[in-house]
């Protein structure tokens, strides 16, 4: 098992794609989960049960060295008994894929978001030295949809010199689209549809959650997110040294910023990769 937050294991860690993006968000101070743990084995995950004994819920995502093809299991949430049921697809992926696959379980302070219950998702696509393009998903939509372009509200693009000086007031003078009500309705189905196949939510739970009509950004989101990730991510000079483009998804959880990873050029290859259904 490899613990996030013990520096003899960071070599290791950031040999996988999800697991480094966590690690650069820590870096750079973005808010994200305090910790996470990388198992391979029921061993490790026995574990990670018996030091947190009084843990109920837990956040799985799955991964791979960078460079492997993905295992393509799908992130969510689970508990004491769902975590090896998780850990039990990701090994039947590996046998089929025949690449190397993982769990990464986050650590957090209180319960976890539902995918269905986030408020909304950023993806904050850096151009070094030439411009931030913001693509957006509301409330019942999670950053997979941005990530594998399934879904996308609104976009934004800001030229490198005016991120400085951009903030949710202005944003109307940087959209490029936003969605139709005609284009919402067709991704609010599809969006149902997938609710209820891939986490077996009743289709009148899934209406409930998916708001019927879009009704754009919230200014206290953008402001936050604008406050705690693109302004410091503008001045992450050692990144734009080394990468023409780096990309942190931001989520809004619980009415808060979260940043679960920062996404580097050699993940970018893989965002349209069917199989993948990660958040």
């Amino acid at each position: 098992m490899l613990d996030g937050n013990k520096i003899d294991d960071i070599r290791e860690i950031s040999k996988y794609g999800k697991a480094k993006g966590f690690l650069l968000a820590k870096r750079y101070n973005l808010p994200t989960y305090s910790n996470f743990y990388i198992v391979d084995d029921e061993l490790d995950i026995q574990i990670l049960l018996d030091k947190f004994k009084q843990q109920n819920d837990f956040c799985m995502r799955s991964d791979t060295i960078t460079g492997c093809k993905p295992i393509g299991v799908g992130g969510r949430n689970g508990n004491r008994e769902t975590i090896f049921e998780y850990l039990s697809e990701i090994k039947a992926k590996e046998k089929q894929l025949g690449t190397k696959g993982v769990a990464i379980i986050y650590w957090n302070d209180g319960k976890f978001c539902e995918v269905y219950n986030i408020d909304g998702c950023f993806y904050l696509d850096y151009k070094t030295n030439k411009e931030l393009i913001i693509d957006y998903v509301g409330k019942g939509w999670d950053g997979s949809a941005l990530s594998h372009g399934n879904a996308c509200h609104e976009t934004y693009v800001i030229p490198w010199d005016d991120i400085l000086f951009f903030d949710e007031n202005c944003k109307n003078k940087y959209r490029q689209q936003i969605i139709s009500e005609h284009g919402y309705f067709k991704l609010r189905n599809a969006r149902i549809e997938k609710l209820n196949k891939d986490y077996g939510l009743p289709k009148e739970t899934c209406e409930q959650v998916v708001p019927c009509k879009y009704k754009g950004i919230k200014n206290e989101y953008f402001r936050q997110v604008i406050n705690s990730v693109i302004f410091p991510m503008y001045y992450s000079h050692d990144l734009q040294r080394n990468y023409k483009e780096y990309i942190p998804i931001v989520q809004i959880e619980n009415g808060k910023v979260l940043v679960p990873e920062i996404i580097l050029p050699e993940r970018l290859k893989y965002k349209d990769f069917e199989s993948i259904d990660e958040r």
